[in-house]
């Protein structure tokens, strides 16, 4: 029953007529309804009621006139002290206001939004009260982006309604060069140095030094030398460490696809959640000289083909994923990354996709066409939190040397095996 009455209550019966009748939720309209209330009163019950008449037209005059002319002398320009940062990266955000008249402006606001927003402010709207006349105001605030993307992303605008309220005067900001928020990319440590076996995982082998393929000599122990090289027979006779030489691989390749089906279907916090992996693998990558290729379109199955990406190129990469529209791929790649596809024939290609089923949820699918394809999956709504990177280094980890293990251990190429997964179960949205 008190649905029914509620239900009653808000229901909109006459819909057609909001158009006339929504200006009544603003200041103005209350003051025009005020306005012509008097006039019927001056005309039907006393004539003493055209000085209230006259004083809502005053009001209404001033209050619509003077914060028009207050804006005509302000300008504003918004700024960054860079022009690139990664999600909950704080950054310095400089907003200078000038004002142009020899008198002072009051009641100036700025609309924000939530990416924009001073650090640790929970309102929209900022307030910046008065700017003396004839002079230049600088704002200064840390900001910390939650969401990839270009900011802003919808227009900026100062607003005054001073002195009454009764109308709101409005005036763009100059936004020189917007900000580009990169997904956040997480510094892993280690890097599979084999995949599953020598041939798949590090490709051809060459007589250079490195640290894969057989043993070519032994050398003094450097700083960061890993133990198990260790020559312990010649460390006896020389009472130092010695440790092996090995050889080196002469071409180290990876595909880094995105799984553009299920990124055409996932919420918002998954697909963040999956640039952020491929972003953090695609570093981590080409730290260690492997020849990286991408693929974000889904060419590669069809055609075979992929965009090969270079360290020198990470920051048009990054500027690329930042504005990245799953539903639009291929307007968003521009002539020089056009260029840049080409055949490939990789030894590895890690997948990125999601999946809701509970437990492990990254795994090896196998070997396909002689190479190895591993799929990593995120779980949905993963958020972004102090917990996602040390948890994303510690599943890259463990997989890490999950591969060592399986080399040394000489189990079966194709065999299909259970890695840890890429992220712990989500407490909330990103």
């Amino acid at each position: 029953m008190l649905n029914q009455v509620s239900g009653a209550l808000t229901h909109d019966f006459c819909p057609w007529a909001n158009r006339y009748v929504y200006w009544l939720k603003r200041p103005i309209g209350w003051v025009f309804l005020a306005f012509l209330s008097s006039i019927l009163l001056g005309i039907y019950v006393s004539p003493q009621a055209f000085l209230a008449t006259a004083g809502i037209a005053m009001v209404a005059i001033i209050g619509s006139l003077w914060p028009w002319i207050s804006m005509l002398g302000v300008r504003g320009e918004l700024s960054w002290n860079a022009l690139r940062c990664e999600e909950l990266e704080s950054i310095e955000t400089d907003l200078v206001v000038t004002n142009r008249w020899p008198w002072p402006v009051y009641g100036l606001s700025l609309d924000l939004e939530g990416g924009m927003l001073p650090e640790g402010w929970d309102k929209q709207r900022i307030s910046l009260q008065r700017i003396p006349g004839l002079a230049k105001s600088k704002f200064h605030w840390s900001t910390v982006p939650q969401t990839r993307g270009e900011y802003p992303r919808k227009p900026v605008e100062l607003q005054s309604a001073f002195p009454f309220g009764i109308w709101t005067s409005r005036r763009p900001v100059r936004v020189p060069e917007p900000l580009l928020v990169w997904p956040r990319v997480t510094r892993l440590v280690d890097a599979p140095s084999d995949m599953g076996s020598q041939q798949f995982g590090t490709g051809s082998i060459s007589d250079r030094v490195g640290d894969e393929g057989d043993w070519t000599g032994v050398r003094p122990y450097r700083p960061g030398d890993s133990l198990r090289q260790v020559h312990w027979a010649q460390t006896a006779r020389r009472d130092s460490l010695v440790v092996f030489e090995r050889q080196s691989s002469a071409s180290q390749s990876v595909l880094l696809q995105l799984d553009l089906d299920q990124a055409l279907i996932a919420s918002e916090p998954t697909l963040e959640a999956m640039l952020r992996l491929l972003a953090s693998l695609t570093n981590q990558f080409l730290l260690h000289h492997w020849s990286v290729y991408v693929d974000l379109e889904g060419r590669f199955e069809t055609t075979g083909i992929a965009e090969r990406l270079v360290l020198s190129q990470r920051i048009r990469f990054m500027d690329r994923l930042s504005v990245w529209d799953p539903r639009r791929p291929s307007e968003q790649s521009d002539v020089q990354t056009r260029r840049s596809i080409q055949k490939v024939s990789p030894n590895v290609a890690l997948k990125i996709r999601w999946n809701d089923a509970e437990g492990n949820l990254s795994h090896i699918e196998g070997t396909k066409e002689d190479r190895r394809v591993y799929c990593f999956a995120v779980i949905p709504e993963a958020p972004l939190a102090g917990a996602w990177d040390e948890e994303l280094q510690a599943a890259w980890r463990a997989f890490c040397r999950s591969q060592q293990v399986v080399h040394s251990g000489g189990q079966a190429r194709g065999h299909t095996e259970t890695v840890t997964q890429a992220m712990a179960h989500a407490s909330g949205g990103a």
